[in-house]
């Protein structure tokens, strides 16, 4: 376990020790010095077993990737963790479920490493493949991920909301866009330096305020292949985690007891353009799936007992 004097990392830590940096990027006449090639960020608020499996999981899965347990002033903390409640911080305190994103900056902002590429992977994901491999396709974005979508796109998304934009400032609220889920997001090092530098600091809903900088900047968006990204949901997975995947959100250790395997490759592919047309980018609206849980099952969207699995959630 790393321990934090005061709120700085004690200056003889071997993390300030300066490393070995064997990748080495040019832009034009200036070349960028890398300490890896890929950073995976664990985000986690809770040391339980599952949180403990699913570290476990991802570091025997990315054995050549540099992995940071990251945290916000929890009781007990993973180890090698990094809590960001030990630095300074000028972003919002409150209601910290909102603003997941500022222990990202937070941790960039005092990072003691530099790597071309930052991906997010939080405590309720399964990860048992490479990821520098699973990101291959989207390897040169600025920033990848699930979703991205504009007020125009997508107009009835619930933090499109007047109460919600008026956080913006008057003068960005043109820009606002949403960024879903957060967690499986990765970004260039440019690209989140660019987005720390520039983001709001007041507070604002986590996929609101990441979504506008990525607009706002004019950073370039690449959603995963559809059958990598069909895994990853904003809300419980609904189907079984059996196979080599990155899943998102697998939230109990028998996730997979009473629940149906996911569709094939065509239709996962009509499930995910059918949901994209949808505010909250699920079938079917999320307060709606108990009343159409027979019909979800029929279509096989959906385990006979995932209904019973997310009740205790």
């Amino acid at each position: 376990m790393l321990f934090f004097d005061n709120r700085r990392p004690a200056p003889n830590h071997p993390l300030i020790k300066p490393p070995e940096r064997p990748a080495r990027r040019h832009i034009g006449s200036l070349s960028m010095n890398y300490d890896h090639d890929l950073c995976i960020l664990f985000l986690y608020h809770k040391c339980d077993a599952l949180t403990k499996k699913h570290l476990n999981c991802l570091r025997a899965s990315n054995p050549g990737a540099h992995i940071i347990p990251l945290t916000d002033s929890v009781p007990e903390l993973l180890p090698d963790s990094v809590d960001v409640g030990l630095f300074p911080s000028s972003f919002a305190s409150a209601h910290k479920w909102r603003n997941i994103d500022a222990t990202l900056y937070r941790w960039f902002e005092h990072r003691v490493c530099i790597a071309r590429r930052y991906l997010i992977v939080e405590y309720d994901c399964l990860c048992n493949v490479n990821l520098d491999e699973y990101y291959a396709e989207v390897r040169d974005a600025d920033v990848a991920g699930i979703d991205f979508f504009t007020q125009e796109d997508n107009p009835r998304w619930k933090w499109f909301g007047e109460s919600e934009l008026r956080n913006l400032p008057m003068e960005d609220r043109k820009y606002a866009a949403g960024i879903s889920p957060l967690t499986c997001t990765m970004f260039s090092n440019e690209a989140l330096e660019s987005i720390v530098n520039n983001i709001y600091r007041n507070d604002v809903f986590c996929e609101l305020r990441l979504g506008t900088i990525i607009r706002k900047l004019g950073l370039k968006f690449q959603r995963l292949p559809v059958l990598k990204r069909s895994t990853i949901c904003w809300h419980i997975y609904p189907w079984r985690a059996d196979r080599a995947g990155l899943f998102h959100g697998i939230k109990s250790l028998d996730h997979n007891n009473g629940r149906a395997g996911q569709p094939g490759n065509l239709d996962s592919r009509i499930y995910d353009w059918l949901r994209s047309f949808t505010s909250d980018r699920e079938l079917l609206p999320f307060h709606l799936r108990g009343r159409w849980q027979g019909f979800r099952r029929r279509m096989r969207l959906r385990g006979i007992g995932s209904q019973d699995q997310d009740r205790k959630m």
